[in-house]
């Protein structure tokens, strides 16, 4: 089987989207040949049946070169592959549209957002099948989702049996936006020092602007920081590479999630994958972990139950830390690996390519 990618980034360093190079690299363990095409390109070290070409945003090319380039490459390509797999971008699935009507190639689009644009809404409707990690993912209900798991690579994500750091390291990655409720975060370390000051912690926070705007809710988080007097305690990353991650993970002592809705979250899966006790304010966890998962449970917008839940996993003794380590990550490795996953989106290409159904919907 040929197919073609096509997503926003290939750059195995981005902290946001490097994900995707470990997506890439295991697909192309099961196809014959794989052509991405890629609105901005980094550092990658894929196989040798792997063609990467970029519509050249890392170069600044201007919005009318990037289409010129994307028709150019999406017909190169159509002649040729099987399939169109695309990620997170259901404005490509619009742009290929046209194209596609006459080479009629299945097309898979994968989703995660609990809301759906028009643009994504519109793709929805002409796509084959949408993948998505969860039902609680999508706010949609169409017969065309197909729920997956999430695809965390937990041969790099793995808890590498070093001891976390002291004071214990309480981590927070995000895209830094105003849904993602940073503040909240910030709100339950201040909770957390003022009752329970014997129990010491440093705090990490990292992520870049989800936005140019958001810059505006960064100036905000560190004015709540300094009011709180906690410059001392919490640390900034504005970036992190995602190859340092899994390190990154394996130091620390608690992982938090401050956004609450949709469903399971790559952030606190990746962490879940190392070992790493991950508090959330999503309901999804509670089936899988048991009695874990509602000791790591906190309202959303709570700050002071998310303060206590902190507080309460920083006080487990190593057995408790063990039997939710083996526990957790054996839900990622079974649920949300990435090879499971890359088997998972061949395999709905070959169901497709194999009725009589394929290619795109009018």
């Amino acid at each position: 089987m040929r197919l073609l990618i096509i997503t926003q980034k290939v750059d195995k360093d981005d902290s946001v989207l490097g994900f995707f190079h470990d997506w890439i690299e295991h697909i192309a363990k099961h196809t014959k040949h794989v052509s991405v095409i890629a609105l901005a390109k980094g550092k990658y070290d894929l196989p040798g049946n792997v063609e990467v070409v970029s519509l050249g945003k890392e170069n600044g090319s201007n919005k009318f070169t990037q289409a010129i380039r994307f028709y150019f490459f999406a017909f190169k390509f159509l002649l040729r592959v099987d399939g169109v797999f695309v990620h997170m971008a259901p404005e490509y699935v619009r742009a290929l549209y046209p194209l596609n009507l006459f080479f009629r190639k299945p097309l898979i689009m994968w989703y995660a957002h609990i809301h759906v644009s028009k643009t994504a809404r519109w793709a929805i409707g002409k796509a084959n099948k949408i993948l998505t990690p969860s039902k609680e993912s999508f706010e949609l209900d169409s017969n065309k989702v197909i729920p997956t798991g999430h695809g965390i690579d937990t041969n790099r994500f793995s808890p590498f049996g070093t001891s976390s750091m002291n004071p214990p390291l309480i981590l927070t990655m995000s895209r830094i936006s105003r849904v993602k409720r940073i503040h909240i975060a910030i709100e339950a370390l201040r909770i957390l020092r003022d009752n329970h000051p014997n129990l010491p912690f440093q705090a990490l926070i990292t992520g870049r602007l989800a936005r140019p705007e958001d810059g505006e809710y960064l100036d905000e988080l560190k004015t709540l920081i300094k009011k709180y007097g906690l410059e001392s305690q919490i640390s900034w990353y504005k970036d992190i590479t995602d190859t340092e991650m899994p390190k990154l993970y394996n130091k620390a002592s608690v992982f938090v999630r401050p956004q609450g809705g949709g469903g399971f979250g790559k952030a606190e899966l990746a962490a879940m994958a190392c070992g790493i006790p991950s508090v959330v304010c999503t309901l999804v966890y509670i089936k899988d972990l048991g009695k874990w998962g509602n000791e790591l449970y906190f309202e959303e917008d709570n700050a002071s139950m998310c303060a206590e839940k902190i507080a309460k996993v920083l006080g487990w003794s190593e057995a408790d830390r063990k039997s939710y380590a083996d526990l957790a990550r054996g839900i990622v490795v079974k649920n949300h690996n990435i090879e499971n996953l890359a088997k998972r989106i061949v395999a709905e290409f070959d169901t497709l390519l194999n009725s009589p159904d394929s290619g795109l919907d009018k």
